[in-house]
């Protein structure tokens, strides 16, 4: 039986992982955005979180079989990642209605859903 919780988590990944890869430089990257522990241009490039992020979580990775906890830690990253490329005027983004405003309310329902059901195990 599927968790609702779980399938919620995955569904947002679709906005994230869209908004991180339009995100990126890949033009002059010498292995197209697949992040290379041992190669030191990776170490020192300055999308090495957009890559690593990618990496883990690319319409490649089966994310049906992460843990509610590491979908939920991922999800954090994406989400701050998203904050951070906003513009100021989205200092009041309860009233925003852009759709980086609309997934990160629903990406903060969902955590908060997750976290109330938590609580009360």
């Amino acid at each position: 039986m599927s968790d609702p919780i779980k399938e919620q988590l995955i569904e947002l990944y679709n906005f994230a992982r869209k908004r991180v890869i339009l995100s990126m430089e890949l033009r002059h990257c010498p292995h197209a955005g697949f992040y290379n522990p041992t190669d030191e241009r990776c170490l020192y490039c300055h999308q090495d979180m957009e890559c690593l992020w990618m990496n883990r979580n690319d319409e490649l990775v089966a994310l049906e079989q992460k843990s509610i906890a590491e979908l939920k830690q991922q999800l954090l990253v994406a989400l701050d990642f998203v904050e951070s490329s906003l513009t100021p005027h989205h200092l009041s983004r309860r009233q925003c209605q852009c759709e980086n405003c609309v997934w990160q309310r629903q990406v903060i329902e969902v955590l908060d859903q997750l976290n109330s059901s938590d609580g009360a195990l």
